[in-house]
């Protein structure tokens, strides 16, 4: 729809034909002071300041502060207006301008006025996506009836995901009402902080018009999410928050946020574009994953963005997590092809319009042979050429194309640092200083860098991005010592990487070492929000206790949230830079945490009877005795226990069950004493001693308080309560008691649900689906595991996941699904195998014989 004509005596204005008359007479005003005219006179009244006007008016463009205020001295020459006695344009001093004339509608076609905060700037062309993007708006429409829809756009580094993604956002912006949200994961050292991207598309929306809605829902339904958003709140309710959500669990946050997705979804559909996915903490994985699995009807689309290059790990989580999800049919893929040759001329007719189409047919084909297709590169030597002069109208064919092969960058990091060279000196150290705070960055973080005044660098910033070549905004940052900067981000990776190449190490120490001290006073007594920050800049600084420390909170943050993978990766970088420090009994001490802290979460991922898992506790022990009889000792052996346990070495295993109890005796240590019964109990379960297990077990459980003993599961590997209660349920079925050991499997669930940790909901689903099958409930196992291969799936539990699956196999053979149950026990088997776990070899061989023989293949049974 066209833009309204207006009408302010005597002038009529006609933006749809780009004239402003008085009377019969045309009044002829240059482009630029005839779009400053049209958004003055389409906020009447209001304080237009001249920073709206560059970015509405001039955005993508770069020109100098003084702009406004010379298109409105041409403006007060053609309405003959007087600046002193304005009877038009009023200047607001050292703020902007008002249009102070009453303004009526002319009775042109009527359209909706640009609201200010939206920049009507030129958009980049997008070339050879058409296909693409007729799809995804295929996906967008079935969205819009209730249907889920995940989608990733996979593409190289400078293949246009963003840029198509914002063609597709554009095309459903005509669309009411809907809500779109944008988050942007980012290179970290080591792991990023839980939920990163999806925080910041929330507090972004909650931010924008019409914002308080999102905060009252978010409230209502994800209190815990509300909490770690800041700028959405009094600093009293976020102290509120904080106190009522305190130790709460990962499982908690994701049942929150779905239900909090469904409601906004329920008002509007709602689009969450999640940016360089191949980047992103693992607990925004298992939260797209939840989405895509979760059944009922919901109006929402997540679309994440990354690069295949990235994933070629065969462990990768999000290679790991899409396969997942697209065996099942959960989402979709796009992946975004290099541009031809035809379509690279295609831009170029559109980007040169004044150019002869036998010219630009001719210098496609360099530009291709120069860039592969790839479109960041395309545009990189196109804009290199247009500002050095070479693609005039006038230029001779034969000097653009010699020029073009001679002179342009060979690769896009040459013209990175062409354009680089074209700034100023001084812009150039700042944007160096920012390469290295990170992909976004604070002007208040990048000061403290350069040790220069914040709003010199911030307005530096400033100007800059308004070329949008290197950098563009993001929102205010704020931090809680009432620091408020200017935000802003690196339009590409690589911008980036290349001034951070230009630095010395020794002025790379420097910078990441100014800049860690500063954030860390900034954020105070809430500096292990941002942990993983702080480790990443004092790694980088050689400040190695300081570094030890925050990986080490941030190894902490994420194994009481649940996020296990995350927790294994923060407290490796904690223990690898310990071993760079003398050694003396203080360091001994420190390790000796971190081995008992990263202990469950590598048996959580990677199973008990690894090769790693054994080393951490083996070294656990040898710190113990290094440093005396500690209590640390009694978790440490009981690793080691456990490891010789699912090996199936339970010869071993009991013996160092038995030096448990001896010690938690000799200690009188009650912690120590309930852990050792657990780990007779056990042993004799394995030993076929059921009368010993369950007498072992059953005084487990009569000494097992939930909110005492809760805190243990993250130094134990799991918690004493669920354990027993599930090893008394197998115990009391093999001894003739069936109704028993169902009650003890329905009170480990229970149990589990109440603690809401992932990790013993996964336990309780594992001896529930055992006694289901014991019981030769099909059905029912079916059920449970398809809960227990989703949870373990969803958070990196790779560990329950190998144990699941045979189980599960079982139940799809008896149903008939013979082959699919077999390769479900056959890809279990190799996995258990090739991790040494070996006890429960023969029954998982037992489920395998059975399933054979409902596929009627007796030789292989």
């Amino acid at each position: 729809m066209n833009r309204p004509g207006f009408f302010f005596a005597p002038f009529r204005l006609d933006p749809v034909n780009a004239q402003l008359r008085r009377g019969d007479r045309e009044i002829v005003l240059r482009p630029k002071t005839f779009d400053v005219l049209c958004y003055l006179v389409e906020h009447p009244g209001q304080l237009v300041t001249k920073a709206m006007l560059l970015d509405a008016v001039w955005s993508g463009i770069v020109v100098g502060d003084s702009m406004p205020a010379t298109c409105v001295k041409e403006l007060r020459k053609a309405l003959g207006d007087e600046a002193r006695k304005p009877r038009f344009i009023e200047t607001v001093h050292r703020r902007g301008y008002r249009f102070i004339a009453k303004v009526t509608n002319a009775g042109t076609p009527q359209a909706t006025p640009r609201s200010p905060d939206v920049s009507q700037g030129p958009k980049p062309i997008m070339i050879g996506r058409e296909e693409e993007l007729a799809r995804l708006q295929g996906w967008y429409s079935q969205v819009c009836h209730g249907r889920r829809r995940v989608v990733f756009i996979a593409g190289e580094a400078g293949i246009g995901k963003s840029t198509f993604a914002q063609a597709f956002l554009d095309s459903i912006g005509r669309e009411s009402p809907r809500r779109i949200g944008r988050g942007e994961c980012v290179e970290q050292y080591g792991s990023g902080e839980p939920y990163m991207p999806v925080l910041e598309a929330l507090s972004r929306l909650g931010r924008e018009r019409g914002g308080e809605r999102i905060v009252e829902l978010l409230r209502k339904f994800a209190p815990m999410w509300l909490a770690q958003m800041p700028g959405l709140m009094s600093v009293e309710e976020r102290a509120r928050l904080q106190r009522e959500t305190q130790g709460v669990t990962q499982q908690r946050m994701l049942r929150e946020i779905t239900e909090a997705l469904e409601a906004l979804t329920a008002e509007s559909p709602m689009v969450l574009l999640l940016e360089d996915l191949h980047w992103s903490d693992f607990s925004t994985l298992e939260l797209i994953s939840a989405v895509a699995r979760r059944k009922e009807s919901a109006c929402l689309m997540v679309v994440g963005t990354y690069r295949p290059v990235e994933m070629l790990p065969s462990d990768h989580p999000l290679r790991t997590m899409k396969e997942e999800l697209e065996l099942h049919r959960y989402c979709e893929e796009l992946r975004l092809r290099l541009l031809n040759k035809q379509e690279v001329a295609s831009y170029l007719t559109r980007r040169l319009p004044g150019n002869e189409a036998r010219q630009l047919s001719r210098l496609a084909p360099v530009i291709h042979e120069r860039t592969d297709g790839n479109p960041l590169f395309m545009v990189n030597v196109v804009d290199y050429l247009v500002e050095a002069g070479l693609l005039a109208a006038s230029s001779a064919e034969s000097q653009m194309i010699g020029i073009v092969r001679l002179d342009a960058p060979r690769s896009v990091r040459q013209m990175v640092e062409r354009n680089l060279e074209r700034l100023k000196a001084d812009e150039q150290t700042v944007l160096e200083g920012a390469s290295v705070v990170g992909a976004e960055f604070s002007a208040a973080s990048v000061a403290a860098a350069l040790e220069r005044p914040q709003t010199e660098v911030e307005a530096c910033f400033t100007r800059l991005s308004r070329h949008e070549q290197f950098i563009s905004t993001q929102g205010p940052v704020v931090w809680p010592d009432g620091t408020i900067a200017a935000g802003f981000r690196f339009q590409h990776a690589l911008y980036q990487e290349v001034l951070y190449e230009r630095l010395s190490v020794s002025h790379r120490l420097e910078l990441h070492q100014r800049i860690a001290i500063r954030e860390e006073a900034g954020y105070g007594e809430r500096a292990d929000e941002v942990a993983v920050q702080l480790a990443h800049h004092y790694s980088l600084a050689n400040v190695k206790t300081k570094a030890l420390q925050y990986f080490q909170l941030a190894g902490e943050r994420a194994a009481t949230r649940g996020a296990m993978v995350e927790a294994e990766e923060q407290y490796r970088c904690a223990l690898k830079l310990l071993g760079e420090l003398p050694e003396t009994v203080e360091r001994d001490r420190r390790e000796l945490e971190l081995q008992l802290a990263i202990g469950p979460a590598l048996i959580a991922v990677k199973g008990w009877a690894t090769a790693e898992t054994e080393r951490t506790y083996t070294r656990a022990r040898e710190l113990c005795d290094r440093l005396g009889d500690l209590p640390e000792l009694s978790p440490a052996l009981f690793g080691i226990y456990a490891v010789y346990l699912v090996r199936g070495d339970v010869k071993s295993s009991r013996a160092l069950a038995e030096q448990l109890m001896r010690r938690a005796k000799s200690a009188q240590d009650s912690v120590a004493m309930l852990y050792a019964r657990i780990a007779l109990g056990v042993t004799s379960y394995f030993m076929g001693d059921f009368l010993a297990a369950l007498e072992h077990l059953e005084a487990g459980i009569s000494t097992y308080d939930p909110e005492r003993h809760r805190s243990l599961a993250l130094r134990y590997g799991f918690d004493a309560g669920v354990w027993s209660l599930c090893y008394t349920s197998a115990s009391l079925w093999l001894l003739g008691y069936p109704d028993r050991a169902l009650r003890r499997s329905d009170e480990a669930l229970a149990l589990a649900q109440k603690l809401s940790h992932p990790l013993m909901l996964a336990q309780a689903e594992l001896w529930a689906s055992i006694l289901r099958q014991f019981r030769q409930e099909a059905g029912v196992l079916i059920r449970i595991t398809d809960s227990l291969i989703r949870r373990s799936t969803e958070h990196g539990l790779n560990n329950w996941l190998d144990w699941a699956s045979p189980l599960h196999g079982w139940a799809e053979a008896v149903l008939g699904h013979h082959e699919e149950g077999i390769g479900y026990i056959l890809k279990s088997r190799a996995a258990l195998d090739e991790k040494g776990a070996r006890v429960w070899w023969p029954y998982f061989s037992c489920l395998l014989a059975e399933a054979y023989m409902k596929a009627d293949r007796i030789d292989d049974g």
